[in-house]
Formats: structure tokens, C-alpha cells, sequence
């Protein structure tokens, strides 16, 4: 019998590949995703559920969870928003998920993320990586990407900034510092699901990591 994994943050720039790329892996015979309207997606693996508070009553048995839920304090409208959606909402997830079988857990969390930042962002990542490790999952792996490279649904002005100016220095970046170099969603994704495979207690992935495993 092959796993059955959960995404939420299916529709994002990382959960859209997390998803396209493990409904293609033969470990898993099953991929459920979580989101707040119906995508209609088709595919004989892939389960969809409406609603988070939809989650507890109608998940399966699981083995993996991917979280890559994540927003902009500009889309929530407020800190708290933000919090509830980067914070709150991922710890409920690992709950939940743990509840229903779950012993692997894996973040998209933010390189720079501490509770001592000075930055309320990565202080927020921050709070979200100890808050994670309080659940003792076996495997709880956090990815620290920097500067995200992707298709978006939404612009995002200053990222889109940053990717124009770092775009023609990628290659310098990436022998250099390749902890800074900006990467793309989906070898973040491909890192993650990598990581899946195998491994216990907590495993931080930075993002020059996943440049080398991606490759």
C-alpha cells in the first residue's frame, strides 16, 4: 500500500507544485488537499475537501503532510490576519493531522525565520517552527527558502521587484552565497517531497540546500 499524503496551501505558489509533483510519485496512492473554494481538479489520486473545519470529520488516515499555507500582511489586512493564517492555521493543521496518523511533517517556513527577528514576519515563522516542534512529530522537516521564483496568481510588487534585480546576478548568487540566491517554488517543492522519503527528528533544509538537491 503506498502513503497518503495532505496538502494545504494546495493553491499556492509551492502547494501547486507539491501537488502536480506527488500525484506523479509512486509513493503515494492518495493526495488530499484543503481549500476554502472548490478547484475541480480531476485526477484518480487527488481528494479534495472544502473548508478547513471540514478537516477533522472527513480526513482518511495519513502518513505525510506538506503545509506550504502563507500571505502577505498587505492580502490578510492586519498582523493578527496574518497570524492566523501563517501561525494558527498550520498548527490546527498538525493537530489535526497528527489526530488522524500523521508522524511527518513538512513546512515551508522562511529563511530568516526567529523568534528573536527583528522582523514580524520572520519573528511569525519563527513562533510557527517552535510551535511545531512542540507536536514531537518523527519527522518534522522546515524548508527556509529565500526570495520564492514562480508563476504567482497575484503580483506581489516587491517581489517582483527583487526577482528583476537579483534575475541577471542568479548565477553569481548561486555559487556565492547560495543561501541568498532567490529559487523557484518547485525545487523547493522537489526538495521537500526528496526529504519526505526518509529521515527522523527535525531536518532544516536552507534554501542553498535545496538548490544542491533539486539539481
Amino acid at each position: 500500500m503506498g502513503k497518503t499524503a495532505l496538502v494545504v496551501g494546495a493553491t499556492g505558489l509551492i502547494g501547486r507544485e507539491l501537488v502536480e509533483q506527488l500525484l506523479e510519485n509512486d509513493r503515494y496512492d492518495a493526495v488530499w488537499i484543503v481549500v476554502r473554494r472548490s478547484k475541480r481538479w480531476s485526477h484518480p489520486k487527488l481528494h479534495e475537501i472544502v473548508g478547513f473545519e471540514q478537516m477533522d470529520e472527513t480526513l482518511p488516515h495519513l502518513d505525510d503532510v506538506y503545509c506550504a499555507l502563507g500571505t502577505t500582511i498587505g492580502v490578510a489586512g492586519s498582523q493578527d490576519a496574518f497570524k492566523q493564517v501563517d501561525l494558527e492555521l498550520p498548527l490546527e493543521v498538525a493537530r489535526i493531522a497528527q489526530a488522524h496518523g500523521a508522524t511527518r511533517y513538512a513546512v515551508v517556513s522562511a529563511q530568516g525565520a526567529s523568534l528573536r527577528s527583528p522582523f514580524f514576519y520572520n519573528r511569525v515563522k519563527g513562533e510557527l517552527e517552535n510551535g511545531l516542534r512542540v507536536f514531537r512529530f518523527k519527522h518534522l522537516i522546515i524548508a527556509r527558502p529565500s526570495l520564492l521564483l514562480g508563476n504567482r496568481d497575484s503580483f506581489r510588487f516587491g517581489e517582483k521587484a527583487a526577482e528583476w534585480v537579483s534575475r541577471p546576478f542568479q548565477s553569481i548568487l548561486l555559487e556565492k552565497t547560495p543561501d541568498v540566491a532567490p529559487i523557484q517554488a518547485l525545487h523547493v517543492a522537489r526538495s521537500l517531497i526528496m526529504a519526505s522519503e526518509e529521515g527522523e527528528g527535525v531536518e532544516i533544509l536552507t534554501s542553498g540546500m535545496m538548490q544542491r538537491m533539486s539539481q
